[in-house]
């Protein structure tokens, strides 16, 4: 791959310090950074918008770094992505390292068409234990459409076991209709009702985190069905001003020059529930390096901590 020959260098460096703080991550409780990134699917390129082979090297660069990080500080890092072409999903686990697995499927056909919304995670760091995918429709079972919907959306959920503490929490990762509000709003539900059945299969006391590229923002349809469901909680809203970091919106565009400027707090950490976690920290991460937009998106972070 062509990503594998820039970067590599880089990533053997922080491959190297990864492994240096596995000794830091027997820590009790158990203390998560968790990552929702909509990478931007590999289009040609526009004006504004550069390829994937000049965004690729970049956003693996970014997601390793904020990885390692958590790793030397003794915290889990899992990963959400949003808009993950095939070819894309091996660049990024070829550039995080060999110790990188993910679940989640293409969207189109359940195995490898369309963009895929995977979770990524480091063997040896946690095991998964179980996983459900459904898809954000009528028949969830199978790859299909919500009427009126755009695109096959779908929710893949996992329930992972810490290698140092043995304790066992669930992360789920989405990506929600761009099209159609509905879908938006009854695809949250079964989003939110599969980790429920997942949480229930497995035990009452897990954790839960859900990332994803909502398309709505705070006041809006499917956001607004998270808030009023209760289950889990916008880690935006859980930390104060001095715990959080970056910029607010989280969706820029390609454009720097577009009038008016369209900036939006579309992406999402969700968790609960019951306040298990305590929010550490929130940041949102800059989408521009050396000029370049990475993404028309930009990566959001939230550190927590599994309560006793």
């Amino acid at each position: 791959m062509i990503l594998k020959n820039l970067i590599a260098p880089l990533f053997i460096m922080l491959a190297a310090q990864a492994k240096g703080g596995d000794t830091a991550s027997g820590a009790d409780p158990l203390s998560l950074r968790v990552i929702s990134f909509n990478i931007r699917y590999a289009a040609p390129g526009w004006i504004h918008e550069r390829p994937w082979r000049v965004r690729g090297p970049r956003v693996i660069a970014q997601l390793a770094e904020s990885a390692a990080n958590a790793t030397m500080a003794g915290a889990v890092p899992v990963i959400g992505l949003q808009e993950v072409l095939r070819a894309q999903l091996a660049d990024i686990k070829g550039g995080l390292g060999p110790d990188w697995a993910h679940v989640g499927t293409g969207r189109d056909d359940g195995r490898e068409k369309g963009e895929y919304c995977p979770l990524l995670y480091r063997r040896g760091a946690v095991a998964l234990v179980d996983s459900v995918q459904r898809w954000l429709s009528p028949t969830p079972e199978r790859p299909s459409f919500w009427p009126g919907a755009g695109s096959r959306r779908y929710v893949v959920v996992g329930v992972f076991e810490d290698a140092a503490t043995g304790r066992r929490f669930i992360a789920a990762n989405t990506h929600l209709d761009n099209v159609s509000a509905k879908a938006r709003t009854e695809g949250v539900k079964i989003a939110l009702d599969t980790i429920k059945e997942v949480q229930e299969k497995w035990g009452p006391g897990l954790g839960v985190t859900l990332t994803g590229d909502f398309n709505s923002e705070p006041g809006q349809d499917a956001y607004e069905t998270v808030r009023e469901d209760g289950y889990l909680v916008d880690m935006y809203t859980l930390v104060d001003e001095t715990r959080r970091f970056g910029p607010y919106a989280t969706y820029s565009g390609f454009d720097p020059s577009a009038e008016p400027r369209v900036e939006k707090r579309i992406d999402f950490v969700h968790v609960g529930p019951d306040n298990a976690w305590s929010a550490n920290r929130y940041e949102v991460l800059s989408n521009v390096q050396e000029d370049i937009y990475i993404s028309d998106h930009k990566a959001v972070v939230g550190d927590v901590t599994l309560r006793s």
